[in-house]
């Protein structure tokens, strides 16, 4: 099994087996959290999936190599302090690095982009529709196609990226699960304020 990740402390790992199992319908899946990206090979059969609020995944996936990326970024971009995946070009432009390393060509690459939810509504800065926004203006500016979206809203979702870039999105209807995402945005939201001042149940297939 060959699997490549992407950590907070932006390290890129080899993996021979995931670090972080979820189950998303009775199935195995490499999970990932925000600041992460994985990268895996249709042929080990291992989906990828992440939980997501106002941040966005962006799902990759090389048709010829047969081989899937997925990320999960907070923010579009940093502040002058550093990089992160935690912020959509780092996590982008460093996926992508590694998937041309594995061999992959940018004209065989297609992309789907799920998230930017608006969970916290009485916070002034929408992030998600910005995280969105990035999302696809950094695809059109790469000449990467995007396929399929499962953007916006006021839920969060699961995602899993599957083999053949097969994709699946399920809206959450959950206490427990709205709770956990509340308490994430809220930590995302002191992450926006810090930086800014640095700065100056619905099944979708798709």
């Amino acid at each position: 099994m060959k699997i490549i990740k992407g950590t907070v402390d932006s390290k890129i790992l080899k993996l021979s087996r995931p670090d972080s199992i979820k189950y998303i319908q009775n199935r195995e899946t490499l999970g990932i959290i925000g600041g992460e990206f994985a990268i895996t090979f249709d042929e080990d059969n291992l989906p990828i999936s992440t939980l997501l609020g106002s941040c966005v995944a962006v799902m990759l996936y090389d048709a010829s190599k047969q081989i899937k990326g997925m990320n999960h970024f907070l923010l579009p971009s940093s502040c002058a302090k550093g990089e992160s995946c935690r912020f959509g070009l780092y996590a982008m432009e460093t996926m992508l690095n590694e998937m041309y390393k594995l061999g992959c060509k940018k004209e065989n690459i297609s992309a789907k982009i799920a998230g930017g939810a608006t969970i916290l509504q009485n916070f002034s800065d929408n992030i998600g529709e910005r995280n969105v926004i990035f999302a696809r203006n950094f695809c059109h500016s790469e000449g990467i196609k995007i396929t399929a979206e499962s953007v916006l809203g006021k839920n969060g979702r699961v995602v899993m990226l599957d083999n053949g870039f097969n994709t699946l999105s399920r809206y959450l209807a959950n206490r427990s699960m709205d709770e956990r995402i509340l308490k994430a945005e809220k930590s995302l939201a002191r992450i926006v304020n810090k930086t800014n001042a640095d700065i100056s149940q619905d099944v979708i297939l798709f």
